[in-house]
């Protein structure tokens, strides 16, 4: 009985993450989605991914879009802006704020120091 609600919920995890992986950049992604579409309530998904991840879901969804965030500043020329909407930040400004959060400098300076000019 252990295992198979272990297993269970590791899957409901594993879905979240595809979730996650395929709706990123959706501007109205939210925990109450992915609970909607798992059929689990806010409150026992949130328990059960903690556990399972170490991170919380809205931790978990900042830190795949700050990493798609990352690759896009070093791989493209693309402006901040526009990144920061490819991966579901309306407000330029809060994307910049919590990537400089995460990462310690600013998405223009963090391009910078790698090499990759937005001009």
């Amino acid at each position: 009985m252990i295992s198979a609600r272990s297993r269970s919920t590791q899957s409901f995890v594993f879905k979240a993450k595809e979730y996650v992986s395929s709706h990123y950049s959706d501007e109205e992604f939210s925990l109450d989605n992915v609970c909607r579409i798992l059929g689990v309530s806010n409150s026992y998904f949130s328990t059960i991914f903690k556990k399972e991840t170490g991170n919380s879901f809205i931790g978990y969804l900042t830190d795949y879009r700050m990493d798609r965030a990352l690759r896009m500043l070093t791989e493209t020329k693309e402006k901040s802006y526009i990144i920061a909407k490819n991966v579901g930040y309306t407000d330029p400004n809060y994307f910049s704020y919590v990537f400089k959060r995460r990462f310690g400098v600013s998405p223009s300076k963090y391009r910078m120091e790698h090499g990759v000019s937005e001009n």
